[in-house]
């Protein structure tokens, strides 16, 4: 069985790897946005699930502020997740 401090642990490097990952992954359709990931994205977020998700798309998927709201909000999001659960975690495994 796992400890506190070892899931702790886990989790950080999951928050590191979340934050990593999703701003290389916005970095690199934001400097290609007419190649197949940068399209798939888009229709991704131009669908009728994306736009459940997203809500409607108010100007072209391939605006910055669309893909900042496709790709690094979401990001932000489990990335703050995991590294709030994993402080809580490793705070309390140093104070028992």
């Amino acid at each position: 069985m796992l400890s506190e401090l070892t899931v702790g642990w886990l989790l950080l490097a999951a928050g590191l790897a979340t934050f990593t990952a999703g701003i290389g992954l916005r970095s690199f359709v934001g400097r290609r946005p007419d190649e197949r990931l940068g399209r798939l994205l888009r229709r991704f977020r131009e669908s009728a699930v994306g736009s459940v998700l997203y809500g409607p798309v108010a100007s072209d998927a391939r605006d910055p502020e669309e893909l900042d709201q496709t790709i690094l909000m979401p990001t932000i999001v489990l990335g703050c997740g995991f590294t709030l659960t994993a402080i809580f975690l490793l705070g309390y495994a140093i104070l028992t």
